[in-house]
């Protein structure tokens, strides 16, 4: 592994990112690192493996949970500003997983995103969305804090708390275990091409541009195979893969990045094969893919896929093989109705600058803040 020049860290927020980080961290390879947070101390106490365990808002909770009270979820997040910023500070890339629907997750997730935004990181957020039979006040919360959310992650992938139902007779526990695996596999992937120097590597400066300018949601898949055909097997599996609506994303995705896994006996053909399964035909898509080759996957292949849903403006080749707005200034378009800098309303009046800012730049813009829709 390369010396790590960026920072990753993996959070899990409330109930539901705590235990799924439970889950994932004893299969993470060494230097992943993770952290927990809640204001329920006995949730976090199951996460005692977790070497950052962060306890908030106990003025607010007494320890115990927020009884499903969103506000105060956010609460105690902003009460615990300084100790959030302690663990946020000088990270990169920030993947936080957190369950929707509830109190703390749905209520601090916002914060968190806005906070990070403030240090600088870049923000990937898995959001595990309510089981249909939570009902549809929960359901309205997670829609709901995802449209505060939008404002400030850079991305947000969002997951059905049940990913995969085989029948009607499936096991609680299984089934998120199965969640569980599918974000392991997806989150410990992604890691491993950002840290490990591979036969072509995905930087994190690729990363960054895509979340950088998607529309802030994206479409996520992994899989596995191995055996005969196992690049026809893989390329399947990741076309019908639970959360890509029907190979949907396959078909129009205007920017994608494909992490391919294999050993010693990973072949270029399979490589080709895998790449060209996946891209969207018939329409311009920016690609970038990252390959490593890890004695571990010798026997089978495994690959992650981040698809963008749709960018936030048209975007052009930059001729470094990055993008750039077709406007070419890299800012977000003004609202219509918004006044400009410097219109006649103001008479011709000089800008405002404080601190070093132009007050006169609507704030959303200097601040590159997406809105919500």
């Amino acid at each position: 592994m390369s010396d790590l020049q960026k920072k990753i860290l993996v959070l899990g927020l409330g109930g539901a990112g705590c235990n799924t980080i439970a889950r994932i961290a004893p299969r993470a390879p060494e230097g992943m690192e993770f952290a927990v947070m809640d204001c329920d101390f006995q949730t976090l106490e199951t996460c005692a493996h977790i070497e950052t365990r962060l306890a908030v808002g106990k003025a607010l909770t007494d320890g115990m949970s927020t009884g499903g009270d969103l506000e105060v979820g956010r609460r105690c997040a902003e009460n615990s500003a300084g100790q959030i910023e302690t663990i946020l500070s000088g990270v990169d890339l920030l993947i936080v997983i957190a369950g929707l629907g509830g109190g703390f997750g749905t209520g601090a997730a916002p914060v968190i995103a806005r906070m990070a935004r403030g240090f600088g990181s870049t923000t990937l957020f898995f959001t595990v969305l309510p089981f249909p039979f939570e009902g549809l006040v929960a359901q309205g919360k997670a829609h709901s804090a995802i449209r505060r959310l939008r404002t400030c992650a850079d991305a947000i992938v969002q997951m059905p708390n049940a990913l995969i139902q085989p029948d009607g007779d499936a096991l609680l526990e299984k089934s998120l275990e199965t969640s569980s695996r599918t974000l392991a596999t997806g989150v410990i992937g992604l890691w491993r091409l950002l840290t490990h120097t591979g036969i072509c590597n995905l930087d994190f400066a690729a990363l960054h541009t895509m979340l950088n300018y998607c529309d802030a949601f994206c479409r996520f898949a992994c899989a596995t195979a191995t055996g005969e055909g196992r690049a026809d097997a893989l390329i399947d599996s990741l076309r019908t893969h639970p959360l890509v609506e029907d190979g949907a994303m396959f078909e129009k995705a205007p920017g994608m990045i494909i992490g391919i896994t294999g050993g010693d006996d990973l072949k270029l053909s399979e490589i080709e094969q895998i790449a060209e399964g996946l891209t969207p035909k018939g329409q311009e898509c920016w690609i970038k893919t990252g390959i490593a080759i890890d004695p571990a996957f010798t026997g089978r292949i495994s690959a992650i896929v981040l698809a963008a849903e749709a960018w936030k403006e048209p975007l052009v080749d930059d001729g470094r093989g990055g993008l750039k707005p077709l406007s070419g200034d890299g800012k977000q378009g003004e609202l219509s109705g918004v006044l400009k800098p410097r219109s006649r309303t103001f008479g011709g009046a000089e800008r405002t600058i404080w601190n070093g800012e132009d007050l006169d730049v609507p704030t959303y813009i200097r601040r590159k803040i997406k809105l919500p829709r």
